[in-house]
């Protein structure tokens, strides 16, 4: 399956428009759709973005839950409530609407960071120093990866 991957950053006009990466209108449109889904992150002032096969994942996630918790709801409203569907234009740009903007401090450039089923839209800036610690803290994480090939250490699988 496609999936979202690399880093892109790209102006926004005075409209609000802004040029989706190709590679992500192309696992997009793989998924069925000719647009993404965008919504402010629960983790911070960042966007989070997918195609309709993540959006089925969050409908999925937030169906475990409890139907009449205070803690679905809360979720439901920024994951669910929070959402817009953009639609590519034909040069391949979305509106990036200004709640969204505002949430993420985003003014005249956006970072794409492909992060494999979903994707992040950053301030540029704020990504950067997001970046730096992301790197230290996945140099101290990185024995969490594990190979569904390594020999474990009675010589068979793990």
């Amino acid at each position: 399956m496609e999936s979202f991957r690399g880093r892109f950053t790209n102006k926004i006009d005075a409209k609000g428009r802004i040029s989706v990466p190709a590679k992500f209108r192309t696992v997009a449109n793989a998924q069925g759709r000719n647009g993404i889904v965008c919504f402010p992150s629960i983790q911070g002032d960042f966007l989070e973005g997918c195609g309709p096969a993540f959006s089925d994942t969050i409908d999925e996630m937030l169906n475990k839950l409890d139907p009449f918790s205070r803690e679905r709801d809360a979720l439901a409203a920024i994951l669910l409530g929070d959402s817009v569907e953009l639609m590519f234009d034909a040069d391949g740009r979305i509106v990036l609407p200004e709640e969204l903007r505002h949430h993420a401090k985003i003014k005249d450039e956006a970072t794409f960071v492909g992060l494999g089923e979903k994707f992040q839209i950053w301030e540029p800036k704020a990504f950067e120093a997001f970046r730096s610690d992301a790197v230290e803290r996945a140099r101290a994480n990185g024995g969490l990866l594990r190979s569904p090939f390594a020999i474990g250490p009675n010589g068979g699988g793990q």
